[in-house]
């Protein structure tokens, strides 16, 4: 696959990404501060001004329409480490390597200047691991128990990346 096309998410972006937090398959595996909330546009807008987060909307490489989105959060720029989320929004395009395609490109490109990237997974999401190792990531460890999802305890499965030295 030809590298997705890449762009940082703006305000414009908000409702479309609040659409797919709202999706009851992709929220259900988002983090507890998301899962089962109602995420606004407002809210969203906010989260942009963040320092601590860096959200980019990824695309079919012949396509300018957002396919789903790559997110940082706790970004830490003094030790070069950050934790990655990510969501397709177009579940037409599941299956394709799209989502992995576009994160390994976010890392290669580096845009925040990072040392590590870390994320992590529900157990059992075979669907989000396969894409994470795709785009490069590796099992770094896990939680057990470290998720409660619809009323039972699941492992959370630690990932990272180490993608560079321009801290």
């Amino acid at each position: 696959m030809t590298d997705p096309v890449l762009r940082p998410a703006a305000v414009a972006d908000c409702d479309r990404i609040a659409g797919w937090l709202s999706d009851p398959a992709i929220n259900a595996m988002l983090s507890s501060n998301l899962r089962g909330a109602a995420v606004t546009a407002q809210a969203l807008a906010l989260g942009l001004r963040r320092r601590d987060q860096f959200w980019m909307l990824f695309a079919l490489p012949d396509s300018s329409e957002p396919a789903g989105l790559i997110a940082l959060d706790s970004i830490d720029t003094i030790d070069g480490i950050a934790n990655l989320w990510f969501l397709l929004g177009n579940p037409a395009l599941s299956g394709r390597g799209l989502t992995s395609a576009a994160i390994d490109r976010f890392c290669r490109l580096n845009p925040v200047g990072l040392h590590v990237l870390t994320a992590w997974i529900v157990e059992g999401n075979a669907a989000s691991a396969r894409c994470m190792e795709k785009a490069g990531f590796e099992p770094a460890g896990r939680i057990r128990q470290g998720v409660s999802l619809a009323g039972a305890r699941r492992d959370r499965i630690l990932m990272q990346r180490v993608i560079g030295d321009r801290v």
